[in-house]
């Protein structure tokens, strides 16, 4: 079976990064530790972590990455199973 990419909609990038994760881990004030207590904390932790040319792994909590070319609006597009479940995601950046 060949299944395709469908456009899902598009995100608007203001940081230059893109944050993949549970949005029970950012909402509600429950930040875990591990991506800091706030937005300057959060920056700091990134520019320390600078390893996999721009992947940032925060366990459990998410992935975050460089956007490309930094701000903008990005399109974004998944791919279901058989079942209609979306089995990928995908957010092009360049």
């Amino acid at each position: 079976m060949d299944l395709k990419w469908e456009k899902i909609g598009m995100i608007g990038i203001d940081a230059g990064l893109c944050w993949i994760g549970d949005p029970c881990y950012v909402l509600h004030g429950q930040n875990p530790k591990e991506i800091g207590k706030d937005w300057d904390e959060f920056c700091s932790i990134l520019e320390a972590a600078e390893e996999d040319n721009g992947v940032y792994n925060f366990d459990i909590t998410g992935v975050c990455v460089t956007t490309g070319y930094g701000d903008g609006t990005y399109p974004v597009f998944v791919k279901r199973n058989s079942e209609g479940r979306i089995s990928e995601l995908k957010v092009k950046f360049i």
